[in-house]
């Protein structure tokens, strides 16, 4: 990237909210104990399904979106495939979360982050692989 410009600042602050708020509620689902009847953090299921690599995945693409993020603001090499790598990690995410958010109405206003969040992903990317 040459200098600091607009998409510059915009989309590494864009990358930073997005992981700040994965993180924040999955943090917030364990600090509330929601799965903590279910026994360790090994055990806890939704559905027939185990937790514990779904939070771990979530943590791991706010961790690459903070990463690629400071990446982009320092200008060093590795931000773009980072943050490309992040950004497709949302935008799989937000689309696979859908359909939990379709199932069921009482869940739909979980997509207005999501959804937000996916479209600020995919527009990021698109202005991204121009460089």
């Amino acid at each position: 990237m040459n200098g600091i410009h607009l998409t510059g600042i915009i989309i590494p602050v864009f990358m930073i909210l997005a992981g700040i708020g994965i993180a924040g509620i999955w943090t917030a689902d364990i600090i509330s104990g929601k799965f903590s009847d279910q026994g360790n953090f090994f055990k806890w299921r939704e559905g027939e399904n185990l937790m514990w690599p779904h939070i771990l995945a979530e943590f791991l693409m706010a961790a690459g979106l903070f990463s690629g993020a400071f990446g982009l603001f320092a200008d060093l090499q590795f931000a773009l495939p980072v943050s490309f790598i992040s950004l497709g990690a949302v935008i799989y995410s937000a689309i696979n979360s859908s359909g939990w958010i379709l199932a069921e109405k009482s869940r739909l206003i979980y997509g207005i982050p999501i959804w937000i969040t996916l479209a600020g992903a995919v527009i990021s990317l698109l202005i991204l692989l121009k460089y």
